[in-house]
C-alpha cells in the first residue's frame, strides 16, 4: 500500500513542460476547480470534459491547484524556450555537474557549490552578463584554506614577504603590509588571478 501511493505522488508530481506560446490539453478526472499561483507565467482554462487546457505565457515556474473529489493536488508547470535547458547542460559539462540550474519567475538561478575559484570563473565567463541569470554558486568552503595557501605562498614568491592571504568565515581575506601603492597593486593582482572577487581586500 505504501509502495503504491508513493509511486502515485511521484507520477502526480511530474511537472508540465512547455515553451512559450504552446499548449497542452491535461486529462483530470472529477475535477471541481482549478487554481494557477502564476498567470503571467501559465494560464489554464477548463473544456467542460475532464480537461484543463494550459496555455505558457513566459519563461518560468509556477504551480497548477487542482480540486478533485479525490482531494487536492498540485501539477508544476515548467516553461523554458529552451535557452535555460541548453544553459543548465553547458554549466554542467563545463564547470560543475553538481550545480543546479532551475527556473524562478522567468529567471535562470544557478546554486550549489564549487570546488576551485577557476570553476567559478569559468562559470562568470558562461553566463556573461545575462540579466535573466543569477548565481548563487559558491565556493565550497572546504577548498578556501588550499586557495588561501595557494595566495600566500605566490605573493611570498613575487618578494611580498608581508603578505598573505587567510580565511575568515566562509570568505578570503588579502592582509598584511607592502611597502607602497605598486606593491598593493601587485599583490592584488597575484590574489586576483586565484581567486578573482571571492578575496576582501
Amino acid at each position: 500500500m505504501i509502495t503504491a501511493l508513493l509511486t502515485l505522488c511521484l507520477a502526480a508530481s511530474e511537472p508540465i513542460r512547455l515553451a512559450p506560446g504552446a499548449q497542452e490539453v491535461v486529462k483530470v478526472h472529477n475535477l471541481t476547480r482549478v487554481g494557477v499561483g502564476d498567470p503571467n507565467i501559465a494560464d489554464v482554462t477548463t473544456t467542460g470534459r475532464g480537461e484543463l487546457l494550459v496555455t505558457a505565457r513566459s519563461r518560468g515556474r509556477t504551480t497548477l491547484t487542482l480540486w478533485t473529489s479525490k482531494g487536492l493536488e498540485t501539477r508544476v508547470v515548467v516553461v523554458d524556450d529552451g535557452k535555460s535547458s541548453e544553459l543548465g547542460r553547458l554549466v554542467k559539462s563545463a564547470v560543475n555537474p553538481s550545480l543546479r540550474v532551475e527556473e524562478f519567475s522567468g529567471r535562470t538561478v544557478i546554486d550549489g557549490l564549487l570546488d576551485s575559484p577557476s570553476e567559478l570563473m569559468r562559470l562568470r565567463a558562461l553566463v556573461g552578463n545575462d540579466p535573466n541569470v543569477t548565481i548563487l554558486a559558491r565556493l565550497d568552503p572546504r577548498v578556501l584554506p588550499a586557495v588561501a595557501q595557494n595566495i600566500t605562498a605566490a605573493l611570498h614568491r613575487e618578494g611580498l614577504k608581508n603578505a598573505q592571504a587567510s580565511v575568515l568565515g566562509s570568505t578570503l581575506v588579502l592582509e598584511g603590509s607592502v611597502a607602497d601603492e605598486r606593491e598593493r597593486q601587485k599583490a592584488q593582482l597575484i590574489a586576483d588571478s586565484y581567486a578573482g572577487d571571492l578575496l576582501r581586500h
